[in-house]
Order: structure tokens, then C-alpha cells, then sequence
């Protein structure tokens, strides 16, 4: 028995030998597995850069839209990449908009039988023209407003363009649209610039007003979507900065095309297609939207898309948006008296909301009200200064670049005053610039200043270049509030609405200016512009702040931000509550 012991125990020994072997092996196998794993860990951490705020287990966590920008990274590679986009696209369009005198300008001189002239002589003949080869040269648009026809057909579908386009982007997306836009602008542009009847080419400059101002439309919601608040104070005002640019960037190339065809084609028309393919590949759905129409899983993908690139990473966060669904699918209540919430949140985005949502909520309306006078005297403004520079004592072009610079250096500066300062604020210190500046332009020109610079008429040049920098950052301020002051689910109408309205303004500024010029001879077409602003200073007291304000996606969330609602009774008595996992 003693020797069979012995044996026994040498076994027994032996198998506990062979198990703490193993053990060991176990242990340094997992040892060197988790030195591998936290140096995959430090290789991730060198790949992605830190973003805003961490979370232990994204999946199990719920973040608000403003954080989910900021996770991703504000302003970084990926809002830098679409703010290029969009800077190059306004540069084209301007070209087309701010252009549109040199396409549309009139012959230099008027010759009949080998005698020229500056002036027309509509009721003769004429045999020869000599100028730029502007389409009122080639189709001779220079007689009984003919010209001025094919300008007023822009801005026309422009106006429809501006009311169109915010129904279409709210059912199918800003970015549908947004390339559906200015797809239909750059074909008809590039397409008009081989037109060789007439009339298709008033068609064509229809079109392409209407889906060009439709884009501008989208383009303005879609980066007050896009990101959080330093990109589209950003984005917003380098729009600015690129529009004002083109004054001065144009007359060259003019002067190398030298033809109306070739400038639609190869300065718009052609680099406008070339950027739509950049667009399609680079442009993603805005997440807002993609919210306010409970598309949680896409609004997801969006986002790991925008983190990825921007190296972050990648976003796994739950909505709070989803934390109703997520509660019914996790939380068990039993053994309770009774559960009853003291208020049922009704998702707005379920509804169709149109323009009539505008006008029959008395605060939606109040707000639109104000704001459709302040658009008709941004676009009022700047076009009928544009169309008064040539009561200002020196030549046409030297004013036009002057103003440029000046919109220029002024827009720049813009980006100061929507990081810096509220938005009421620095409407108003823009609109008491106006005021003042307008009293300048009430004084008269003597006749005897005519082909001579007065000290009068430099009174009404500092009056212009203060008017124009004024309106300049009013214009770029009065985009960003514009975006903020909106829901979601109305945002695009009311940028609809405020651009219509904007582009009635553009189209009766030319016809005033001419009017009172034609009747008051030296009489200065501004002086107006300080009794518009004076009115819009007045309704700025009934506007709501924006600035560093939660952006709301869905007219339900505005009512419920300014109530304290308990979501439970507080009377109830829970006997137990059981937290269930998902799977």
C-alpha cells in the first residue's frame, strides 16, 4: 500500500507539474498578446488625432448634433475641403452675375456709310459695329431695351429659382439639390454659349438663373447644416470674400477671351462642370436634415465618413434623438402604479412642413417679416450701388474696382465680428453706418462739377465706399443669422423666402436708380438706402439672439428648450427597475 501510495503521489505531482507548465504558457501567451494589443492601441492613437471628447463605449453613448460636430472635428480637413469647393463654384458664378455688363455691353461706335458714332441712331441704318463682342453687339440688343430683356430674365428665374429650390431640397436633401442646381445652371451656361437663336438664348439665361440661384439658396442652408459654429462663420464669409473678388479678377479676363461665347464657355460654363463631379464624390448629406427625417443610421454613416477623414475616430455615438427608442428598448419598469409623461414630444419631421409653417406660428411670422425687409435692402443696396457708380466723378471701371477692394478688405473682416460679437449687435452697428453714411449723398453736386471732381462729389464717393463696407459685412452677417434663426425642418423655406424676396430688391434697384437720374439729373440714387435702413434698424428690436445658441432641428424642440418638463410623474412609485442590455 505504502509503495502504491508513493506512486500515486508522484502522479498527482507530476499532472500538477505539467498543469502549472501549462499555466505559465497560458500567462505568456496572454501576456504577449496584450503587449501586441497596446502597442496596436499607441500605433491607433499616432493614427488618429484626439478629438473633442472620448467616450468609453461609443455605442452606449448619446451626444446632441453640436457635440457630434465637434467629436468629428470642426472646421478641420474635411470642412476646409468643402469650403474650397464652394469658394471655387461662387467664384464662377460671379463671374456670370457680376460679369453680366461686359456680356451684355454695347458696341464702342455705330457706323453708317464709313461715318461712326458713340451713340445709336435707332431709326437708321446701321452698317458696321465696332466694340467687344458682347451678345448685344452680335444679336443687336443696343435698341429699345432689348438688352436690359435678357438681364431681367435672370433675375427672374432667379426669383423662382429662390422659391423652388427650398421645397425641392426639403424633400430630397440639400445635397440632391444642391448639384441638381448647379448642374441646371453650368449646362445652360456652357450650352448658351453656343446659342445661336435668339430666343433660345433668353430661355437659357432663364434657366440658368433659376437653378443658380437655387444652388445659392441650398448652398447658404447646407453650410449652416454642414458643421458647428466656427465653420459656417467661416465658410459663410469667405463666400463673401470670393463674390467680391471677381471685380477684380474678371477685367483680365476679358481682356485675354475677348468674346462673350468664349467667356461663358471657358470662364463659367466648363470650370462650373468640372466642379460638380468634385461636388458628387466629396459632398455628403447634410446630418441635420438626415435627423429632422429620423434617418438615424444614415445620419451615422455621415459622420463616420467626416471623422475618418478627419482623422478621429470613427463616430459610433447614439443621437439623443434616438434616446426615446433606445429607453423602450432597454428599460423595463414592473410592479408600478401608473406611468404617464406630462408631455407627448411629436416628431415634426414626421409631418410635411411647407412655407404656409412660416405664417401660421405668430413668432415664425414676425420673424420672417423682419427679416424678408432686411434681404430686399441687402440686395437693394449693393445692386443700386453698383448701378450708381457713375455719378461718382471718376471713371466706370476705377469705381467699380475701388468698391471691389474696399468689399474685398471688408469681408475679410467680417469673420471678426460673427466670432467676436452677436449677431443683433453687429447688424445694427452695420445698418447705423448706412444711416449715417446716406446723409452724405443728400448733399448736391453743382452743375459746374460736371467732367471735375468736387469736394461734393468726394462727400458722395466716402458715402458709397462706407455703404459698400457696411453692407458688405451686414450681407455676410445677415446669411449666418439667417441660417441659425430657422429649425431645420423650415430652415430652407425661410432662406426661400428671404432670397425672393432679396431678388425683387436686386431687380427694382437698377429701375430706380435709372429713374431718378433720368429725373433729378445729379441727384444721388442712394439717399434712399438710409430711410430702408432706418426702418430695418427700427425692426432689428424685435429680433431674437443667435449667437453661441443651441440650433434647434424641429419646431417641437424650440417650445420644449424654454420649459422645464419633468418626462415622469413625479407621484409614481417604482418597485424595481431593471436595466436590460441590448444585443
Amino acid at each position: 500500500m505504502g509503495k502504491e501510495q508513493n506512486e500515486l503521489k508522484n502522479k498527482l505531482y507530476q499532472i500538477n507539474e505539467i498543469f502549472k507548465n501549462n499555466n505559465n504558457c497560458f500567462y505568456m501567451i496572454n501576456s504577449i498578446k496584450n503587449q501586441f494589443k497596446q502597442q496596436l492601441e499607441l500605433l491607433q492613437d499616432k493614427k488618429y488625432k484626439k478629438p473633442a471628447f472620448e467616450a468609453y463605449n461609443m455605442k452606449r453613448a448619446f451626444v446632441t448634433l453640436d457635440q457630434a460636430f465637434e467629436y468629428v472635428g470642426d472646421n478641420s480637413k474635411y470642412q476646409q475641403r468643402i469650403t474650397l469647393l464652394l469658394c471655387i463654384q461662387f467664384l464662377f458664378y460671379s463671374f456670370f452675375v457680376m460679369g453680366m455688363p461686359y456680356l451684355l455691353q454695347n458696341p464702342s461706335k455705330y457706323c453708317t456709310d464709313e461715318i461712326c458714332i458713340e451713340y445709336p441712331n435707332c431709326n437708321n441704318r446701321i452698317d458696321s459695329l465696332i466694340g467687344f463682342d458682347s451678345i448685344a453687339k452680335e444679336f443687336g440688343l443696343f435698341c429699345n431695351g432689348r438688352k436690359a430683356f435678357i438681364a431681367a430674365l435672370f433675375f427672374v428665374g432667379q426669383m423662382f429659382g429662390g422659391f423652388t429650390f427650398p421645397i425641392l431640397a426639403n424633400i430630397f436633401g440639400r445635397r440632391k439639390i444642391l448639384l441638381f442646381g448647379m448642374s441646371l445652371g453650368s449646362i445652360s451656361i456652357f450650352v448658351g454659349s453656343l446659342c445661336d437663336n435668339l430666343l433660345s438664348l433668353y430661355a437659357l439665361f432663364f434657366i440658368a438663373g433659376f437653378g443658380l440661384s437655387g444652388y445659392e439658396t441650398v448652398v447658404y442652408v447646407y453650410i449652416t447644416e454642414i458643421s458647428a459654429l466656427r465653420f459656417r462663420s467661416i465658410a459663410s464669409s469667405l463666400l463673401i470674400v470670393i463674390w467680391s473678388s471677381s471685380m477684380l479678377i474678371y477685367p483680365f479676363i476679358v481682356d485675354i477671351l475677348q468674346s462673350w461665347r468664349l467667356l461663358m464657355m471657358w470662364s463659367i460654363g466648363v470650370p462650373l462642370l468640372i466642379t460638380i463631379i468634385l461636388d458628387y464624390f466629396y459632398f455628403v448629406e447634410s446630418p441635420r436634415w438626415l435627423i429632422s427625417k429620423q434617418q438615424y443610421d444614415e445620419c451615422r454613416r455621415v459622420f463616420r465618413f467626416m471623422s475618418i477623414f478627419n482623422k478621429r475616430r470613427p463616430f459610433e455615438f447614439n443621437f439623443m434623438e434616438e434616446l426615446d427608442k433606445f429607453n423602450n428598448r432597454c428599460v423595463k419598469v414592473a410592479s408600478m402604479k401608473k406611468v404617464e409623461t406630462q408631455i407627448k414630444l411629436i416628431q415634426q419631421s414626421n409631418q410635411t412642413a411647407g412655407y404656409w409653417e412660416l405664417f401660421k406660428r405668430s413668432k415664425l411670422l414676425t420673424q420672417t417679416l423682419i427679416l424678408v425687409q432686411m434681404w430686399f435692402l441687402r440686395y437693394f443696396t449693393y445692386y443700386g450701388l453698383q448701378f450708381s457708380v457713375s455719378t461718382f466723378g471718376i471713371s466706370m471701371t476705377t469705381t467699380l474696382r475701388m468698391l471691389a477692394l474696399v468689399e474685398l478688405l471688408t469681408g475679410m473682416s467680417s469673420l471678426y465680428f460673427k466670432l467676436k460679437y452677436p449677431r443683433i449687435i453687429s447688424l445694427q452697428f452695420c445698418l447705423l453706418t448706412m444711416i449715417l453714411s446716406a446723409t452724405l449723398a443728400y448733399i448736391d453736386v453743382p452743375l459746374e462739377c460736371q467732367g471735375s471732381l468736387c469736394w461734393q462729389q468726394i462727400l458722395h464717393l466716402v458715402s458709397a465706399i462706407l455703404i459698400k463696407a457696411s453692407i458688405t459685412i451686414y450681407n455676410s452677417m445677415l446669411n449666418t443669422y439667417t441660417g441659425e434663426a430657422y429649425v431645420t425642418t423650415v430652415r430652407s423655406y425661410g432662406y426661400g423666402v428671404c432670397m425672393t424676396f432679396g431678388q425683387l430688391g436686386s431687380t427694382f434697384a437698377p429701375l430706380y436708380v435709372s429713374y431718378v437720374q433720368e429725373i433729378y439729373q445729379q441727384a444721388n440714387a442712394i439717399t434712399i438706402v438710409g430711410l430702408l435702413a432706418l426702418l430695418a434698424l427700427g425692426l432689428t428690436w424685435f429680433l431674437q439672439e443667435t449667437y453661441k445658441q443651441d440650433m434647434y432641428d424641429n419646431l417641437s424642440d424650440e417650445v420644449m428648450a424654454t420649459q422645464t418638463l419633468p418626462l415622469i410623474n413625479q407621484e409614481m412609485q417604482f418597485d424595481e427597475i431593471e436595466l436590460q442590455q441590448l444585443r
